[in-house]
């Protein structure tokens, strides 16, 4: 198991004082959003990382496979560019959405073609990725529109998809599950975290290891690591506080967990 972080949109530019603590506290990998690579470029982008030991866990694109048949073309072109870039950053990782975000309040509101397209779409990706030796992570959540937001949608995906280089990045609280239920049922699929803790409900975040935190964080870990999650464990949102000051006590948390025997 590795530890990583989420740098959201352009945050590897503008945040060269958080690489350099990630790279202290010796954080295994980073997660790097299209915007940035919309900003500088993929040599740009390497310019930035390159005096760093960590490396890239992930490239995460926005992908729309369900809007239309427009969309869906888009985001295969979309998805060539992030394999190539993923491959010239010796990244194995690249987040494959459904659709674009908002375009569903819940998945029951998704028709067969937006199924459909949302399955082909993924599978699409996956072959170019298998070719690549990529893996293919559904950033499973609720909340964003799209249609992986409860188990049984992920499964509905999953099933439907049917590609082994498909993996799922589990983002709790999915639509109407508790925590420690989504870990169980999907454990077998998961192979990369973005970890979070809250109290009172989502975006009230809190450290992982927080007594008042609504996810015990260690009993959710030791189910996904009973079926054998072996992946990736992100720290993301990392801005309820003082950003480097979560990356200095979460990192070393999310070390000591994993080192420790269950």
């Amino acid at each position: 198991m590795k530890t990583g972080f989420c740098l959201h949109g352009t945050w590897v530019i503008e945040r060269p004082e958080l690489l350099k603590a990630l790279d202290e506290i010796g954080c295994d990998g980073v997660e790097i959003w299209q915007q940035a690579f919309e900003a500088v470029g993929l040599e740009g982008i390497a310019k930035k990382i390159e005096p760093y030991r960590f490396e890239v866990a992930s490239l995460n694109p926005y992908m729309d496979f369900t809007t239309s048949e427009e969309s869906f073309g888009e985001s295969v072109k979309l998805a060539e560019t992030f394999l190539d870039y993923a491959s010239a950053l010796n990244c194995k990782r690249v987040r494959t959405f459904t659709s674009k975000m908002g375009s569903f309040k819940t998945s029951d509101e998704a028709e067969p073609v937006h199924w459909g397209r949302a399955i082909k779409g993924i599978q699409t990706v996956a072959d170019m990725a298998a070719e690549k030796d990529i893996l293919c992570v559904m950033e499973v959540h609720a909340g964003d529109g799209q249609l992986y937001d409860t188990s049984e949608a992920t499964l509905r995906i999953l099933e439907g998809v049917d590609r082994k280089n498909v993996i799922v990045n589990l983002q709790t609280p999915l639509r109407g599950e508790d925590p420690l239920d989504s870990a169980r049922r999907l454990g077998p699929y998961v192979q990369h975290l973005h970890a979070h803790n809250w109290i009172g409900g989502w975006g009230k975040f809190t450290y992982l290891d927080s007594e008042d935190g609504d996810v015990d964080f260690p009993k959710y870990f030791d189910i996904l690591r009973s079926q054998g999650f072996d992946g990736y464990i992100s720290i993301e949102h990392a801005s309820y506080r003082d950003t480097i000051e979560i990356a200095r006590h979460e990192i070393p948390y999310l070390k000591k967990l994993i080192a420790a025997k269950t």
